[in-house]
């Protein structure tokens, strides 16, 4: 499903549209964007489309299209929701190159926080970043998120393997410190 708009000061959540799978299936064309992530090569529109079309459908999928100054800029969701045992797998893609290191991912994932918080019965977010993406580091580290293992040699980058350093929020520790006024 797809999630409501969100507002917050540097980015907006929204619903993605269905015109804009031609421009979603663009942010895998750029390597350096893809550097870090799972899905290196971009999908058809088609097969973007069909994401997009199964997302909106699929209960244990939240969903948003990630808005900076009135631009589609990335997409960011909690996926493979275990409701029964309380816990979402999130991830996110920062495609515009133009916005890299202005404090959206730290935004959107705080958000993104506080929606499965608050609104949803979830106890746990489950993420993590390969190693030597710094931004999505720093990014999960402000949200809140702590290193809770690794997968070793993990993926090949650059001619080497990196591990997959895994990541957590627990909403005890959200709770935590929203009380302690951070």
């Amino acid at each position: 499903m797809f999630g409501p708009v969100i507002a917050g000061k540097l980015v907006r959540l929204r619903p993605p549209r269905d015109e804009e799978a031609n421009q979603i299936s663009t942010w895998f064309e750029d390597m350096e964007v893809t550097r870090f992530l799972k899905r290196r090569y971009p999908p058809s529109v088609e097969m973007e489309k069909e994401f997009l079309d199964r997302t909106a459908r699929d209960p244990n999928v939240i969903w948003w299209a990630v808005e900076h100054e009135g631009r589609l800029v990335g997409g960011t969701g909690i996926n493979a929701i275990d409701w029964r045992s309380g816990f979402g797998t999130t991830g996110t893609v920062l495609a515009d190159k133009s916005v890299w290191g202005k404090g959206l991912g730290r935004e959107l994932m705080q958000l993104r926080a506080e929606y499965a918080f608050t609104q949803t019965p979830l106890r746990s977010l489950r993420s993590g970043y390969i190693e030597g993406n710094v931004a999505s580091a720093r990014a999960q580290k402000a949200a809140g998120y702590k290193e809770v293992g690794r997968w070793h040699e993990d993926d090949f980058i650059d001619g080497k393997w990196v591990d997959h350093i895994l990541t957590e929020l627990r909403r005890e520790d959200w709770e935590k410190s929203r009380v302690g006024g951070c």
